[in-house]
């Protein structure tokens, strides 16, 4: 297995999720999480060699959503700087990238998304193949119950089954004061909501809301001094698999399960129960149960424990939801969980994506000692 330069997450901000916040503009918003997340490393601005910001106009309902990030990131003096119109986890990726290049020793990530001013259902209906499905009206919450519909005819869930991991989320979920749903509800009363599209019921579906995050990295030797706590990246895979709907499984991820493969063996684990605990982002119960076929994990075991953030069921801020699962992580093993924190956590798992029905996939594991020496 190649050596690479060993990076770390060494601070991590968001602003609690809501459905609309309507006293602050998106610039506003992310300018707020920068400050934060700079101020937990005790860095300046000028400390940081690389900026990078995923977003995306048409979920902002305004354009040149980058330009919002540059306002809040700083533009002057000139630096490095990159826009993705992708979740941060995956500028978090290409920032990880640059610090294997030797481009960068320190690295802001940032993500938003003012949600609430686009139509989100709208908008990933436009995601679609433009010829035969998006002009039937499908739209991510379709797509995720077609998913569901085939996972279920070819594995014998049921119903309730998708309850029980709906309410082990809303469990986890009631601690952490970030989410924009924190009430714990049972298994029978998330089994007794209405279908949105049938199997996939209202207590299912994760709330779309929004947020602003920051995320800084740094490599070994910066990296110490800027977190007492660093949690260091021990592997990451990224893939991508067809956007047409009919060209893959949809009742398995073999994207996601080629990246888990990667990036576990770049970590050096055999499986990914090897782990301590796993951010999965998986927007609808069916969906993690298919994220967890794919990397091998149990959905009803105790270990490791899945989503003790509560998971995007409870708080699903687009262009930021995958970007939250790493900088969970880095809560976790960094000791400032809260009462989420899960008791003797050295080793995270963390899932992010993009598309419809998974089809991009990025696969994370940190831990806190040093993957290299």
């Amino acid at each position: 297995m190649p050596q690479l330069r060993n990076v770390a997450i060494v601070a991590f901000a968001q602003l609690p999720v809501v459905a609309r916040d309507e006293h602050r503009t998106a610039t506003e918003m992310l300018y707020l999480a920068v400050r934060q997340a700079l101020e937990q490393c005790q860095a300046r601005r000028d400390d940081i060699d690389y900026q990078i910001a995923g977003s995306t106009d048409y979920m902002d309902g305004r354009p040149f959503g980058f330009v919002t990030a540059l306002e809040s990131l700083g533009s002057w003096p000139p630096r490095q700087d990159l826009h993705l119109e992708m979740d941060g986890t995956f500028c978090a990726y290409y920032a990880w990238l640059r610090m294997q290049a030797g481009d960068c020793e320190t690295a802001l990530v940032v993500a938003h998304g003012k949600v609430s001013e686009g139509d989100p259902r709208r908008v990933t209906n436009l995601q679609m193949d433009p010829y035969y499905h998006a002009p039937l009206g499908i739209d991510a919450i379709a797509s995720s119950a077609l998913q569901a519909s085939m996972y279920m005819a070819r594995t014998g869930v049921g119903d309730h089954e998708l309850a029980r991991v709906a309410a082990r989320n809303r469990a986890h979920g009631a601690r952490n004061p970030d989410n924009q749903v924190r009430a714990v509800a049972t298994a029978e009363e998330l089994q007794s909501t209405p279908f949105v599209v049938e199997p996939l019921r209202q207590g299912y579906l994760a709330p779309v809301g929004e947020t602003a995050t920051c995320l800084i990295l740094a490599v070994e030797g910066k990296a110490e001094r800027m977190c007492d706590r660093p949690v260091w990246i021990h592997g990451v895979d990224h893939r991508s698999e067809l956007q047409t709907l009919g060209a893959r499984d949809l009742s398995r991820s073999a994207g996601a399960r080629l990246a888990s493969e990667r990036a576990l063996a770049l970590a050096g684990l055999d499986r990914a129960d090897q782990v301590d605990l796993a951010e999965l982002a998986a927007t609808n119960p069916a969906e993690e149960m298919v994220l967890c076929d794919a990397l091998g994990l149990d959905p009803f075991a105790s270990r490791p424990v899945l989503n003790p953030s509560g998971g995007p069921l409870c708080a699903d801020p687009v262009m930021s939801t995958g970007l939250i699962r790493l900088g969970e992580a880095f809560r976790q093993l960094a000791g400032r969980a809260g009462e989420r924190t899960v008791s003797g956590a050295e080793m995270a798992l963390v899932h992010g994506q993009q598309g419809h029905c998974l089809q991009t996939n990025i696969v994370w594991i940190c831990g806190t000692r040093r993957r290299w020496s």
